[in-house]
């Protein structure tokens, strides 16, 4: 059981060091997320903007699903739990602004930057727009 949670560890530890690359890098990427209730691997395109961690003490990040394996079918905001992310994809497409403030985005709820009501004391990295 040690040398899994070694393992475990390090795998964590490699997610979070990329999904942070993601935030300050201002780029999308493609997670592979492990659905609690089916225990089914789907793949999910999302824009990364916040890390933190939930008030139950897991690592959380808040970032906008574009698409992929998700019930509602909608794109909007939602909120991963780190260790169900299996694998983390990057991809060549970097964003300047939060997708509320692009053409298309009227209608969806603001990005709220360093502020986080779902992150204990708030996101410990979230990405920074210039004004």
């Amino acid at each position: 059981m040690k040398l899994y949670n070694i393992y475990e560890s390090l795998i964590l530890e490699n997610v979070t060091q990329e999904l942070n690359d993601a935030i300050n890098g201002k780029y999308a990427v493609n997670i592979w997320y492990r659905d609690k209730v089916s225990n089914t691997l789907e793949q999910r395109y999302v824009f990364i903007y916040q890390i933190g961690q939930s008030e139950a003490g897991n690592e959380i990040v808040s970032a906008f699903q574009a698409f992929g394996g998700t019930k509602s079918g909608n794109s909007k905001w939602k909120t991963f739990l780190v260790n169900n992310i299996v694998k983390i994809q990057a991809t060549d497409f970097k964003y300047y602004k939060s997708v509320d403030q692009v053409k298309g985005g009227e209608g969806i709820p603001k990005y709220k930057g360093s502020s986080n009501q779902k992150m204990l004391g708030g996101p410990r990295n979230y990405v920074k727009f210039n004004k």
